[in-house]
């Protein structure tokens, strides 16, 4: 089979032997790319698996987080001693969030607004102000082209 090859190699011209060559190369290149693409697919692939996995991991852990620090007492005692909007701002601060209004409407009400947050990191926030005793009254959530949501909400303590 070799000598075949290497007798047809000597009978060819130049010419064809540069248009042969050109010729594997562009094979070569061809199949360097039919077998790479998939494969760079798949690690970008498994990349964005794992931040969104990363991601996951951070939610239950504040979750958890949350879950560990239920407060003995209620809401309502806890916060009798600092004003709901002070309450609020703290709150959200500590797990990452910016208010960006927060009106006190009296020692129980208070209006708020979030410009951008992610949505599960904002909704459970809310989630756990509602297992404290708080009550939403008014809530909007609008979602913008970068992937956030922005919220106006309307919180009020239980009991009033």
């Amino acid at each position: 089979m070799m000598e075949r090859l290497q007798r047809w190699w000597s009978e060819i011209s130049p010419r064809e032997r540069w248009l042969v060559g050109i010729a594997a190369v562009l094979g070569i290149a061809v199949l360097g790319w039919a077998l790479g693409r998939p494969a760079v697919a798949a690690f970008i692939d498994i990349d964005a698996q794992h931040r969104a996995a990363i991601e996951r991991e951070g939610r239950v852990a504040a979750k958890v987080r949350l879950l560990a620090e239920r407060p003995t007492t209620s809401v309502t005692a806890a916060t009798d001693a600092v004003q709901i909007d002070q309450y609020l701002a703290q709150s959200a601060s500590e797990i990452g969030l910016t208010l960006d209004r927060n009106e006190a409407r009296g020692q129980r009400v208070a209006a708020i607004a979030i410009a951008t947050a992610k949505a599960p990191v904002l909704t459970d926030w809310l989630a756990s102000l509602e297992a404290q005793g708080f009550v939403v009254d008014q809530l909007t959530i609008t979602p913008a082209a970068d992937g956030t949501v922005g919220m106006t909400a309307e919180l009020r303590k239980s009991g009033s």
